[in-house]
Formats: structure tokens, C-alpha cells, sequence
């Protein structure tokens, strides 16, 4: 058996997050949180799975402690909230990714 140093991060995986925004009642909208396992294969073709926000502040509470040392997603709405969305690739452990959804 290996020793293991304090350095030693809980088991992590890559996950793509595709952030967009959709529609609400009048002129609110709401976003969208889209996310699957990462591959970097072609032919892998993951599960999407989806969790809708009220609003902003929602979003930003359950994204941001998530988010690499230094990213804020406020930094990053204007491109949430155009047509394409907003990409994240994460490193997650799987509490965090429960957390989102997945």
C-alpha cells in the first residue's frame, strides 16, 4: 500500500457544462444547465442531463463554488445569454456533480 500526502484531491472526473438561457414568464428568463461526462472521443456520446434556474442569483449560487480558483460566471453572462450558450469544462468529484444535477 502507497502512502498518500495531504495533496491528494477526492476523486474527480471531467464534465462538460453547457450554460444557456431560456424563455420565462414575461420578460424574466431562466437558465439552463446542461451537463455530461466529458470524453474526448467523438464516438462517445453522453447522457445530457438538465436542471432549469429560476433566475440569476439561483444560478450563480449553484455554479459558482464549482467554478476554478479566480472564474466568476458573472464575468461570462453575456455569452450565457447568446444564442450559443457558454461552455465549462470542470474537474468535479461526485458530490459537486450531484449538485448540479448529474
Amino acid at each position: 500500500m502507497t502512502a498518500h500526502t495531504g495533496n491528494v484531491r477526492p476523486l474527480e472526473r471531467r464534465y462538460l457544462l453547457h450554460l444557456s438561457c431560456v424563455p420565462g414568464e414575461g420578460e424574466r428568463v431562466r437558465y439552463l444547465a446542461r451537463m455530461r461526462s466529458w470524453s474526448s472521443r467523438r464516438s462517445a456520446t453522453g447522457v445530457w442531463h438538465e436542471r432549469l434556474f429560476a433566475d440569476d442569483c439561483e444560478l450563480i449560487a449553484a455554479i459558482s463554488p464549482v467554478l476554478p480558483s479566480g472564474s466568476d460566471i458573472r464575468d461570462v453572462f453575456e455569452q450565457i445569454e447568446s444564442p450559443e450558450g457558454f461552455f465549462y469544462l470542470l474537474h468535479l468529484n461526485a458530490e459537486q456533480a450531484k449538485q448540479l444535477g448529474m
